[in-house]
């Protein structure tokens, strides 16, 4: 009798520790089972939140996406001497690139890729049958010293500035007589650094009406796609007296308030037009159709027509659709 109820105390023991290891058991399972899941959720997170369309994660880095060839020829801004360090002018790299560009014209032309970086330039011209292609993280930066801004005679259909009497001052990127121009990339920025031109409007400081960020004139068969295009001086985009153009995809970007005249597109006198899936948020009119001023637009007599506008998104200080 003693034997068996030896036997049965230790079974009876070994029971209890049973019962007792089993709960803990459990519990740690479960930590470890929460820790794994908490650990793969943060993983794909993770994995997510790098993920770009078109890159590949490596070690933690995205790669860039790879810029596409759209040009029998292309070249890129460095190969011209550009540094993107937001502080040394590229002028010269710009005009030379697009000087070489211009020796393509009847081979299908050139692509210019503008590598990521901050690339400070004074205002350049562009050439037909180019490609301006702005990868991303890249940012074409615009001095703001006027000195550096060339003057131009009035619009014909306007006969003095918009602003202030006799000339103009150009565009940042700018271009007349040209035929096939894209300007594109993915999701590169145009930035014209518009608060100095802003103050100095603003204290009556300017001798000469400001200058748009992009204006193309007297030109055909034009593309503008994928860019962001932020705090221009004046008037955003301004395709003058032009015919086939599409502007798509595009992101203008401006202070509501305290930045004046900044409108987002402003089409004059232009024909056969498609502007199409944009965001504009700017301190002045988002989308202004345009033919010219007064008495000077109506000797020039070239009417705005045939263009399409659609879904859109539009932030500003006007928010009609504004016909002059």
């Amino acid at each position: 009798m003693m034997v068996e109820t030896s036997m049965l105390g230790r079974f009876h023991h070994q029971r209890l520790d049973f019962k007792r290891c089993v709960p803990a058991f459990i519990t740690s399972h479960k930590t470890l089972f929460m820790i794994l899941w908490i650990a793969a959720f943060l993983s794909v997170f993770i994995w997510q939140r790098n993920m770009v369309v078109g890159g590949i994660l490596f070690f933690g880095r995205v790669a860039a996406r790879p810029i596409p060839m759209m040009r029998p020829v292309a070249f890129n801004l460095t190969d011209f001497g550009g540094v993107g360090d937001g502080v040394t002018l590229n002028t010269e790299a710009f005009e030379r690139a697009v000087s070489a560009i211009s020796k393509f014209g009847n081979k299908g032309g050139g692509q210019l890729n503008v590598p990521p970086g901050r690339w400070l330039t004074a205002p350049f011209n562009l050439t037909s049958h180019i490609t301006l292609f702005l990868a991303q993280d890249s940012v074409i930066l615009a001095i703001d010293d006027e000195k550096y801004w060339p003057l131009m005679p009035p619009l014909p259909s306007y006969g003095y500035g918009r602003e202030r009497p006799g000339p103009r001052y150009g565009s940042l990127i700018h271009g007349q007589n040209l035929k096939d121009v894209v300007i594109t990339g993915h999701n590169g920025t145009i930035n014209g650094q518009g608060q100095a031109w802003w103050k100095k409007f603003r204290q009556k400081r300017l001798n000469y009406t400001r200058g748009p960020l992009v204006q193309i004139m007297w030109s055909s068969d034009i593309v503008i796609t994928n860019i962001t295009l932020r705090d221009s001086p004046f008037w955003t985009l301004h395709p003058y007296d032009c015919k086939n153009i599409t502007i798509k995809g595009v992101t203008i970007l401006a202070p509501i308030i305290d930045a004046p005249n900044t409108d987002g597109i402003d089409p004059d006198s232009c024909e056969d037009m498609l502007i199409e899936d944009c965001y504009i948020s700017v301190g002045d009119d988002a989308i202004a159709i345009k033919s010219g001023w007064d008495q000077y637009g109506i000797a020039y007599g070239r009417p705005s027509m045939n263009i399409m506008i659609r879904n859109l998104v539009v932030r500003s200080m006007c928010w009609y659709l504004n016909r002059q």
